[in-house]
């Protein structure tokens, strides 16, 4: 290319994603592949242009399993803990909305919101409501400040209660699914 006394360019005909190989190959005689690169295609490349390289000219990157696995297991975690927040906020959505449409029969004294209700304000089937409850089992729905807010703002308090003849322990959404939802006039 030095020789050439003119400004027309050069045209090299290759495989694009691979001639930055070659490039690194003619200048340092060596070439380090990343994982996701071919050994045998950067040779057939190599040889297309008339470039023969041993096998220590080719450096294969190493696959770091420990780092990987390390950070496939932080997403793993950040993954279920987003999809915990994302369940909990759809329950509380429901939560809301069944609130509201049970509100406009409350006389004053107060409703409970049943299972039902919350599938029903949520537009889910059996299936899908069972595996959105146990996506947030052991959570308090009543610690939520989103819904402790709400409940208040139109003059209730929020609490959670089994159907009579359960055992409630601690309140929290649980395997059963079974909670009532109730809110009480202040």
């Amino acid at each position: 290319a030095e020789d050439q006394k003119d400004d027309k360019p050069i045209f090299v005909e290759g495989d694009q994603d691979l001639f930055k190989f070659v490039i690194d190959y003619h200048r340092d005689r060596k070439v380090h592949l990343p994982i996701n690169i071919s050994k045998s295609a950067v040779l057939h490349e190599l040889k297309r242009f008339g470039l023969e390289a041993t096998e220590d000219q080719l450096v294969e990157d190493a696959v770091r399993f420990s780092s990987m696995k390390r950070k496939m297991l932080d997403w793993q975690g950040e993954s279920q803990k987003m999809r915990q927040r994302a369940a909990e906020e759809l329950l509380c959505s429901g939560i809301m909305k069944a609130a509201v449409e049970k509100s406009k029969e409350d006389q004053g004294t107060g409703f409970t919101l049943k299972r039902d209700d919350l599938r029903s304000a949520l537009g889910l089937d059996e299936t899908v409501f069972n595996n959105l409850f146990s996506v947030v089992a052991g959570k308090k729905p009543c610690e939520s400040e989103v819904l402790q807010r709400f409940a208040r703002s139109f003059g209730y308090s929020m609490s959670v209660s089994k159907p009579r003849g359960q055992f409630l322990a601690g309140s929290t959404w649980n395997g059963s699914h079974s909670l009532n939802v109730v809110f009480t006039p202040h």
